[in-house]
């Protein structure tokens, strides 16, 4: 049964094509398309909701009223026909389009990065047999198979064809190869239950809502993607762990560390948002942790990934830790500080007379499995035993801290640049504002600025990065310590941490995107990852939560009263 009279859904059409309309009277965009008389004006409407793929119909006309009449109609015939509920309603009217010959197609694409294709593919000059970007990305119909180079996808092509145009002729590759194809660019408007939004159409930025206020844009992220993962957790305190969109894929595999890291970041949303579902989920998960992973050898507990070869991993021990004092300083409830301190024994348990760390034990015999496996497990073991040293005034937690520090120095770990190290090195300046500590998280930010500031991949690991560097910047200045800025182009630090926080916005599970995916409510309010085949997985939440609440705790008030930031045009 439809939710929506046909009245109500005539009434939003026509809204989207007043929008339409007004945009293009306003003279901001230039249509640029076939000289062709027929296919002057092409339109589309996508028509979703979260409970399967969006429906797409397209028309084209020599005047803009000619083919919205068309497209209209096709879009209120589909809706009638198959009792289809359109909770979204999404409008792309092509503004410029580019003749290609096909083997120059075929060329062109195999060197785009995965999932970036970023442009609708015309087969004909009709518009006939016609791809929205969108389209193409949400049903994997540009896809590289087994290492080898990126290509129309004749298999999901015809899969997708039957879906969308119930066409029973095939679509074969090689009947275009003397051919003309055209590639084209869209201006959209996108309708979510009667609000309209206006999307980005840049290279980069293609099909996300434009917004005025990032400050209440980016809050509800976080509220939304903190009840996302709250939905995740299942009864017994295990993660749904995640999907691959395209097909509705669940990730079968699981990680305990991921587990725990996430219940971390939830943390921090329950402080922020003080949403006590949050709160019952993290319960849940620790209770999962607590009942299906810790082990004891005498006063040391150990996190074991029994998914994952019956390994004890330094930086599984970390976010357990980091997870339980996190969620015992926001709710001054200190029931797991004993679990910490034996989780924080197990992990100086693995720490070696030069300060670094063992990476992973075998379970159950505790040998040394690999003495070394990636540089996160140190940052993250020394960032965990200062949180617990936060709760827990212990010093022998800050003297194996020290230890740590020593080794990571003398071994220039800034070089890796990574976030959890950012973390700790400004956690430790909070105890010890020693400039060595300070030097060396700048350092490890520093280096690292261009490649973030320019990267076209959403990484959310980038803002925790920034924002750990800003709060050490912060802190120098209150100490008179500016010398210490030959470290880091302080005004670059700034101008990036903004960038990535406008940007990450394009990796965030919004319906104008998702739609095109199947079953698109299992990720509606996520976050994906677009080069790991949009990849939405617990870990890539997390940080994205992480990131935008330290950005709108410290940054953003900054810059409240001097601009409004909006998403740039890229």
């Amino acid at each position: 049964m439809i939710r929506n009279n046909m009245r109500e859904v005539e009434e939003r059409l026509e809204a989207l094509k007043k929008r339409m309309d007004e945009k293009l009277e306003s003279n901001d965009i230039q249509l640029d398309i076939l000289s062709n008389k027929s296919t002057k004006y092409v339109i589309f409407l996508s028509l979703g909701n979260p409970d399967v793929r969006a429906k797409v119909v397209n028309a084209s006309g020599n005047n803009c009223e000619k083919a919205w009449q068309k497209v209209k109609r096709s879009a209120i015939k589909l809706i009638q026909r198959s009792y289809f509920d359109p909770e979204w309603i999404k409008l792309d009217i092509v503004t410029n389009v580019e003749e290609w010959d096909f083997p120059d197609f075929e060329e062109y694409i195999k060197h785009v990065k995965r999932n970036y294709f970023r442009k609708g593919i015309a087969f004909d000059d009709e518009f006939r047999l016609a791809l929205l970007e969108q389209e193409i990305n949400g049903f994997s119909l540009i896809r590289s198979k087994q290492g080898q180079p990126q290509e129309l996808d004749e298999i999901n092509i015809n899969h997708y064809m039957k879906y969308r145009y119930n066409q029973k002729f095939p679509f074969y590759k090689n009947s275009y190869r003397n051919k003309k194809i055209y590639l084209f660019e869209t201006m959209a408007f996108f309708d979510e239950n009667s609000k309209i939004y206006e999307l980005y159409n840049g290279e980069l930025t293609n099909g996300i809502r434009k917004v005025h206020n990032l400050e209440c844009e980016l809050h509800n992220l976080i509220k939304k993607s903190a009840s996302f993962l709250v939905n995740e957790v299942e009864e017994n305190g295990k993660f749904e762990y995640g999907y691959f969109p395209c097909f509705a894929k669940r990730i079968p595999t699981y990680n305990i560390l991921r587990h725990s890291s996430t219940l971390y970041a939830m943390a921090e949303a329950f402080e922020y948002l003080g949403d006590e579902e949050i709160r019952e989920g993290i319960e849940r998960g620790i209770d999962y942790l607590i009942n299906n992973a810790i082990v004891y050898k005498e006063d040391c507990a150990y996190v074991v990934d029994y998914a994952n070869d019956n390994e004890i991993k330094l930086g599984a021990n970390a976010h357990a830790i980091l997870a339980l004092t996190k969620l015992m300083q926001v709710t001054n409830d200190y029931q797991y500080l004993e679990l910490a301190r034996s989780l924080g024994r197990g992990i100086i348990s693995m720490q070696k007379e030069d300060g670094g760390f063992l990476h992973v034990l075998e379970y159950p015999s505790f040998k040394i499995k690999e003495a070394f496996r990636i540089v996160y497990y140190d940052g993250e073991a020394v960032f965990a035993l200062l949180r617990l040293y936060d709760l827990d005034r212990q010093e022998n937690w800050l003297n194996k801290i020290k230890d740590a520090f020593d080794f990571l120095i003398a071994n220039d770990y800034w070089k890796y640049h990574d976030h959890w190290l950012s973390y700790a090195a400004n956690e430790i300046t909070m105890y010890i504002p020693e400039d060595q500590y300070f030097i060396f998280g700048l350092k490890n930010c520093h280096g690292r600025l261009n490649f973030i500031y320019h990267r076209n991949t959403t990484y959310p690991t980038f803002l925790e990065l920034t924002m750990a560097a800003f709060k050490m910047v912060r802190k120098i200045e209150e100490l008179g310590k500016e010398y210490l800025f030959e470290y880091i182009d302080k005004e670059f630090l700034l101008q990036t941490i903004d960038k990535r926080a406008e940007y990450q916005r394009v990796g965030f599970c919004y319906p104008e995107l998702v739609m095109y995916f199947k079953e698109p409510g299992l990720i509606l309010n996520g976050f994906f990852i677009r080069h790991q085949a949009f990849r939405v997985r617990i870990d890539d939440i997390e940080h994205n939560v992480s990131g935008y609440i330290h950005y709108l705790t410290h940054r953003l008030p900054e810059l409240k009263e001097s601009k409004d930031l909006t998403l740039t045009d890229v």
